[in-house]
Protein backbone atom coordinates (compact mmCIF):
# COMPACT_ATOMS: atom_id res chain seq x y z
CA UNK A 1 0.00 0.00 0.00
CA UNK A 2 1.07 3.57 -0.71
CA UNK A 3 0.65 6.48 1.69
CA UNK A 4 0.12 10.09 0.64
CA UNK A 5 1.49 13.15 2.42
CA UNK A 6 0.26 16.63 1.50
CA UNK A 7 2.50 19.40 2.81
CA UNK A 8 2.47 23.13 2.14
CA UNK A 9 3.14 26.60 3.43
CA UNK A 10 0.44 27.44 5.96
CA UNK A 11 -3.05 25.99 5.85
CA UNK A 12 -3.27 25.16 2.13
CA UNK A 13 -2.70 21.44 2.74
CA UNK A 14 -5.34 21.23 5.46
CA UNK A 15 -7.83 23.09 3.28
CA UNK A 16 -7.22 20.61 0.47
CA UNK A 17 -7.75 17.73 2.88
CA UNK A 18 -11.03 19.24 4.05
CA UNK A 19 -12.18 19.54 0.44
CA UNK A 20 -10.97 16.01 -0.34
CA UNK A 21 -13.04 14.63 2.54
CA UNK A 22 -16.10 16.56 1.33
CA UNK A 23 -15.75 15.28 -2.25
CA UNK A 24 -14.33 11.76 -1.89
CA UNK A 25 -14.77 10.91 1.79
CA UNK A 26 -12.21 10.23 4.48
CA UNK A 27 -9.11 8.22 3.61
CA UNK A 28 -6.82 6.94 6.34
CA UNK A 29 -3.85 6.68 3.97
CA UNK A 30 -3.64 10.44 3.34
CA UNK A 31 -1.78 12.67 5.78
CA UNK A 32 -1.16 16.41 6.15
CA UNK A 33 1.77 18.42 7.45
CA UNK A 34 1.75 22.20 7.29
CA UNK A 35 4.87 24.35 7.34
CA UNK A 36 4.77 27.37 9.61
CA UNK A 37 7.98 27.18 11.68
CA UNK A 38 11.21 25.89 10.15
CA UNK A 39 12.71 24.23 13.25
CA UNK A 40 9.54 22.38 14.17
CA UNK A 41 8.71 21.52 10.58
CA UNK A 42 11.96 19.71 9.84
CA UNK A 43 11.57 17.59 12.97
CA UNK A 44 7.87 16.88 12.31
CA UNK A 45 8.55 15.98 8.67
CA UNK A 46 11.32 13.56 9.62
CA UNK A 47 9.10 11.93 12.22
CA UNK A 48 6.15 11.67 9.80
CA UNK A 49 8.23 10.25 6.94
CA UNK A 50 9.92 7.72 9.24
CA UNK A 51 6.46 6.61 10.36
CA UNK A 52 5.04 6.45 6.84
CA UNK A 53 8.00 4.55 5.35
CA UNK A 54 7.74 1.97 8.11
CA UNK A 55 4.02 1.37 7.41
CA UNK A 56 3.79 1.78 3.62
CA UNK A 57 5.63 0.26 0.65
CA UNK A 58 5.80 3.72 -0.92
CA UNK A 59 5.04 7.33 -0.07
CA UNK A 60 3.92 10.04 -2.46
CA UNK A 61 4.50 13.57 -1.18
CA UNK A 62 2.57 16.51 -2.64
CA UNK A 63 4.11 19.95 -2.08
CA UNK A 64 2.91 23.39 -3.07
CA UNK A 65 6.03 25.06 -4.53
CA UNK A 66 9.20 23.56 -5.97
CA UNK A 67 12.08 25.17 -4.10
CA UNK A 68 9.97 26.02 -1.05
CA UNK A 69 10.70 24.60 2.39
CA UNK A 70 8.20 21.70 2.21
CA UNK A 71 9.78 20.54 -1.06
CA UNK A 72 13.37 21.23 -0.01
CA UNK A 73 13.09 19.37 3.29
CA UNK A 74 11.23 16.44 1.71
CA UNK A 75 13.88 16.15 -0.99
CA UNK A 76 16.66 16.43 1.59
CA UNK A 77 15.06 13.61 3.61
CA UNK A 78 14.97 11.37 0.53
CA UNK A 79 18.63 12.06 -0.31
CA UNK A 80 19.94 11.77 3.25
CA UNK A 81 18.05 8.52 3.90
CA UNK A 82 18.55 7.02 0.44
CA UNK A 83 14.79 6.45 0.01
CA UNK A 84 13.83 5.20 -3.44
CA UNK A 85 10.28 4.45 -2.29
CA UNK A 86 9.35 8.13 -1.84
CA UNK A 87 8.38 10.45 -4.71
CA UNK A 88 7.54 14.16 -4.64
CA UNK A 89 5.08 16.02 -6.85
CA UNK A 90 5.20 19.81 -6.70
CA UNK A 91 2.49 22.26 -7.71
CA UNK A 92 -0.22 20.32 -5.93
CA UNK A 93 -3.84 20.90 -6.87
CA UNK A 94 -7.06 19.37 -5.60
CA UNK A 95 -7.88 17.24 -8.69
CA UNK A 96 -4.52 15.45 -8.48
CA UNK A 97 -5.03 14.67 -4.79
CA UNK A 98 -8.54 13.37 -5.46
CA UNK A 99 -7.40 11.11 -8.32
CA UNK A 100 -4.38 9.82 -6.40
CA UNK A 101 -6.54 9.11 -3.35
CA UNK A 102 -9.16 7.26 -5.40
CA UNK A 103 -6.41 5.26 -7.15
CA UNK A 104 -4.88 4.09 -3.84
CA UNK A 105 -7.32 1.17 -3.63
CA UNK A 106 -6.25 -0.26 -6.99
CA UNK A 107 -2.70 0.97 -7.58
CA UNK A 108 0.28 -0.57 -5.79
CA UNK A 109 2.99 0.85 -8.05
CA UNK A 110 4.33 4.22 -6.86
CA UNK A 111 5.47 5.32 -10.32
CA UNK A 112 2.05 4.57 -11.78
CA UNK A 113 0.41 6.56 -9.00
CA UNK A 114 2.73 9.50 -9.75
CA UNK A 115 1.65 9.38 -13.40
CA UNK A 116 -2.05 9.24 -12.45
CA UNK A 117 -1.68 12.27 -10.17
CA UNK A 118 0.32 14.35 -12.65
CA UNK A 119 -2.06 13.59 -15.51
CA UNK A 120 -5.07 14.55 -13.37
CA UNK A 121 -3.38 17.76 -12.29
CA UNK A 122 -2.49 18.75 -15.84
CA UNK A 123 -5.89 17.80 -17.23
CA UNK A 124 -7.63 19.97 -14.64
CA UNK A 125 -5.89 23.18 -15.78
CA UNK A 126 -8.00 24.92 -18.40
CA UNK A 127 -8.94 28.36 -19.59
CA UNK A 128 -12.68 28.79 -20.08
CA UNK A 129 -13.14 31.93 -22.13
Amino acid sequence: MIGLLVTSHGDLCQGMMNSLAMIAGENHNVFVLKFDDYNNYKEELTKKLNELTSHYNGVLIFTDIMGGTPFNESYKYIRENNKSNIKIITGVNLPMIIEATLALSREENLNNLVNIAIEAGRDSINCVC
